[in-house]
């Protein structure tokens, strides 16, 4: 195991004229790698809300799972084009959400340094929709 620097950028659609909300946040973490997957943990910060939350990233070369245990509980599996339905559950209740991978990159090297890039619609419930990118440089 060893650290390793994260730098996540997300950007999510808030709006039908395509305006978007970004955060980017640094963040320092741990990196093992198991048998050909690419383990990262890290804990969430004041500026994503879910402060007190750890995430585990789990990188395939075709996929990626996210899962967060905290105060903000999910697990969301990105694979390009594959749907998949979540439990996201928060202090304030927990919702349905089915999500939708449009595109997914790993370029990772063999030491786990590089770049993941996932680009994935969210739905509410069976209603609303919510598109969304994560780009996740590992140094």
């Amino acid at each position: 195991m060893e650290n390793v620097k994260l730098k996540i950028n997300t950007a999510q659609t808030v709006d039908d004229a395509g305006n978007e909300e970004t955060i980017e946040i640094l963040t320092e973490a741990t990196l093992e790698k198991s048998e050909g997957v690419f383990i990262i943990n890290y804990d969430e910060s004041d500026i994503t809300e879910n402060k007190g939350s750890r995430t585990r990233l789990k990188i395939y070369k075709h996929k990626m799972i996210m899962t967060k245990i905290g105060l903000f509980s999910s697990k969301m599996e990105f694979q390009k084009e594959k749907k998949y339905r979540n439990l996201y559950s928060t202090p304030y209740g927990s919702f349905d959400l089915e999500y939708i991978t449009i595109n997914y990159n790993n370029s990772l090297n063999e030491r786990g340094r590089g770049n993941v890039y996932a680009e994935y619609k969210i739905i509410f419930a069976d209603s609303e929709e919510s598109y969304n990118k994560l780009n996740i440089d590992i140094i």
